[in-house]
Order: C-alpha cells, then sequence, then structure tokens
C-alpha cells in the first residue's frame, strides 16, 4: 500500500528515531562493563524499545483513523454534533 505524503513524512520520523536508537544502542554497547554488555543492551532496549514502539503504534494508529475520518462512512451525521444531557445531573430550577 503506497503511503501518503502524511505518511511518507512520519516514515521519515520513525526511520530517523530508529537510527538513533541504533546510535544509542552502541553507545551502550561501548559504555558497557565486561561482562554486562547483554545484560545493559537488554535494559536500554526494554525501556527506548518499549518507548519506541509505542509511539510506531500510535502513528499507525493515526493514520488509520485518519483514513477513516475521510471515507463517507467515517463522517459523523449532522445529529451526532448535538450535546446530550445527562439524566443524572441536577437540573437548575
Amino acid at each position: 500500500m503506497p503511503l501518503s505524503s502524511d505518511s511518507r513524512s512520519a516514515h521519515d520520523l520513525l526511520t530517523e528515531k530508529f537510527h538513533a536508537l541504533l546510535a544509542e544502542c552502541d553507545l551502550v554497547m561501548d559504555s558497557a562493563e565486561h561482562g554486562r554488555t547483554f545484560h545493559d543492551l537488554d535494559d536500554f532496549f526494554c525501556t527506548k524499545g518499549h518507548d519506541f514502539l509505542q509511539e510506531i503504534y500510535q502513528q499507525k494508529l493515526q493514520e488509520k483513523i485518519t483514513a477513516i475520518e475521510k471515507t463517507d462512512e467515517g463522517k459523523q451525521c449532522p445529529h451526532c454534533k448535538k450535546k446530550r444531557v445527562s439524566n443524572t445531573r441536577k437540573r437548575k430550577r
């Protein structure tokens, strides 16, 4: 599926962030104590990798939401914008 211009820029941004993550990974490996490289990398990817994946998921979900909102089915009907009054709220007298 081809990416739109918005998706392309998001794709490029995520690619840049991924390369930055790998560069940080190199720093972690270089600064790890002898015998601790694996553990340090594991800790690094558990925290930073989780944050990176969360950004990817949010971006992909936003792309899906935007695509749905552009379709006729995704557009709200005029009646959906009316504010509902809660039955549990006390009314002023």
